[in-house]
């Protein structure tokens, strides 16, 4: 029995993520060389962006998976059509995740350490993360907490077309976290758009603004709160409260969402 336990625990798999968070996961748990293939947005950690790529995120290739003899696919439950069409080849086993919040993600990562019997490692990774998350902090205390608008989409160089973070999402999740109140956290949807007369309504104490690809160098991000400066009568832009925001861990949910919540702390601490 002994001898059985202890080849689970050897067990080398070929690996296939169907999803950035879930390679984040297993580079996360140092079965990284397990991997044999992921997605076109699979880029963190670095040696993620040498894996083969099957695709997009939303439209992962069949038939490249199958090419990379795969015998496990990690898959988002978010599509079901690729986890149907990938059991359907008898060839493979599938499993089916749900890392779309934090207990989703704890839940993910103790799925697959399990699988890949590494549990031990599993509960430390979860435990590490459950401490980055809740560690306290003035600014997680902070009486009143601040009302933070998140647009994560809106038409190129301008504020309008907006989409912002909304109710039951990951992101409404990490600004709650980080000790603040999504203004539009009774929106119906999770990511709703936004007109600016309702952001005029709202008016937010931080607008956090990654509405579009690429806000990494400074001039970018002066180009991004330069946008906002003429609406000065916003209590965001009056106090010189708007931030772009460019990590991508704010948009891949994984490992890394204890720096998601601390980066937010350290705005909202201002």
């Amino acid at each position: 029995m002994h001898w059985l336990v202890l080849l689970l625990a050897l067990s080398h798999y070929r690996i296939v993520s169907a999803a950035p968070s879930i390679t984040e996961i297993l580079f996360a748990l140092g079965a990284g060389d397990q991997v044999v293939g992921d997605t076109a947005y699979c880029n963190y950690p670095e040696a993620a962006k040498r894996k083969p790529k099957i695709g997009g995120y939303a439209t992962p290739n069949i038939e490249l998976i199958l090419a990379l003899n795969p015998d496990l696919v990690f898959v988002n439950d978010s599509r079901p059509n690729v986890v149907e069409a990938l059991r359907q080849t008898r060839r493979i086993e599938v499993i089916s995740l749900h890392p779309d919040s934090v207990y989703g993600i704890y839940q993910s990562i103790q799925t697959i350490a399990a699988k890949l019997g590494i549990p031990d490692r599993g509960e430390r990774l979860v435990q590490s993360i459950d401490n980055e998350i809740h560690q306290t902090t003035d600014s997680s205390n902070r009486t009143p907490k601040p009302k933070v608008l998140f647009v994560v989409g809106r038409t190129p160089g301008t504020v309008a077309g907006l989409v912002v973070v909304g109710q039951g999402s990951y992101l409404s999740e990490v600004i709650d976290l980080a000790g603040g109140i999504n203004v539009a956290a009774d929106a119906g949807v999770q990511y709703p758009r936004f007109s600016f007369e309702e952001v005029i309504h709202r008016d937010p104490d931080i607008i956090l603004d990654m509405g579009h690809d690429h806000i990494v160098t400074e001039s970018e991000k002066r180009a991004v709160k330069g946008l906002w400066q003429r609406y000065s009568f916003l209590r965001a832009v009056r106090y010189d409260a708007v931030f772009p925001i460019s990590g991508e861990y704010f948009v891949t949910p994984g490992p890394r969402v204890g720096q998601a919540v601390r980066e937010l702390r350290k705005i909202f601490s201002r």
